[in-house]
């Protein structure tokens, strides 16, 4: 497993270079770029702007990981999720021509009209996902459904998601939510149940003792997980020494 960074919200301010400059200093080794931050990495971008931006990680140590967005799935209005769909497949392009491995893609709760069956809601996401996922195929780019949502941050929910996607090109990415816990306040048995897709991790502030980090490491260990856990914090007045102290503390952890 390897240490990363979502830009949300430590690094909003930053640009290309400073986010490079500032997770080489801290020995951080891969980045998620939100959408709407500074960096500016953008689905508007021109594709002589794509190729310097994928120039710029290729010749850093940092790999450019994903990119964030705020896509999600669960509208009942027909044109809204047609445009989140259309909105996603552009950010997929915009991974493929700046070298990122994925998307993230969300679901940001379940449909606010209560005549709307919540089973109805969740296939309703799985299809749209496996619609994306057909898109990235081709594109060489996976596409991650974050633990993300009221009520669908429920793992069984998102468990039902995906047996609704069913595509190898979308994964889950793991959120490191309070809402993982069961009663006895442990997460292996929630884990299992979306085990076989986490292709993607964030992690939060490593000093939440009410969150079991060192379960959820021999979780990964066990599905043999070695990819990135990005760590997503508040912004700081002091984010370098922030940024180090995570660093610290992540190592040992997974040490």
């Amino acid at each position: 497993m390897k240490l990363g960074l979502v830009t949300y919200d430590i690094a909003k301010d930053w640009d290309v270079a400073t986010i490079i400059a500032k997770l080489s200093a801290a020995r951080f080794e891969a980045v998620e770029l939100r959408t709407t931050h500074a960096h500016g990495v953008e689905p508007t971008l021109t594709a002589k702007e794509r190729a310097a931006v994928r120039r710029q990680f290729e010749q850093s140590p940092i790999r450019l990981w994903g990119l964030g967005t705020t896509c999600e799935y669960h509208s009942p209005d027909p044109g809204e999720l047609q445009r989140q769909i259309e909105e996603t497949k552009a950010f997929v392009d915009l991974a493929r021509d700046v070298g990122a491995v994925g998307v993230k893609v969300r679901p940001n709760g379940l449909a606010t009209d209560a005549s709307v069956p919540e089973q109805q809601t969740l296939r309703q996401i799985g299809v749209a996902l496996r619609e994306v996922g057909d898109y990235a195929a081709p594109r060489g780019v996976e596409v991650w459904l974050e633990v993300h949502g009221h009520g669908t941050a429920h793992v069984p929910h998102i468990r039902t998601i995906m047996e609704v996607a069913d595509h190898p090109q979308v994964g889950v990415c793991w959120n490191c939510n309070h809402s993982d816990l069961l009663p006895d306040g442990t997460l292996s048995a929630n884990f299992e149940r979306v085990a076989r897709w986490v292709r993607s991790v964030h992690t939060h502030d490593l000093y939440d003792e009410q969150y079991p980090w060192h379960e959820l490491v021999r979780c990964l260990h066990a599905i043999g997980y070695d990819r990135y856990c990005l760590t997503e914090m508040p912004e700081s007045s002091d984010p370098e020494r922030v940024l180090l102290y995570h660093a610290a503390l992540w190592r040992e952890l997974v040490g």
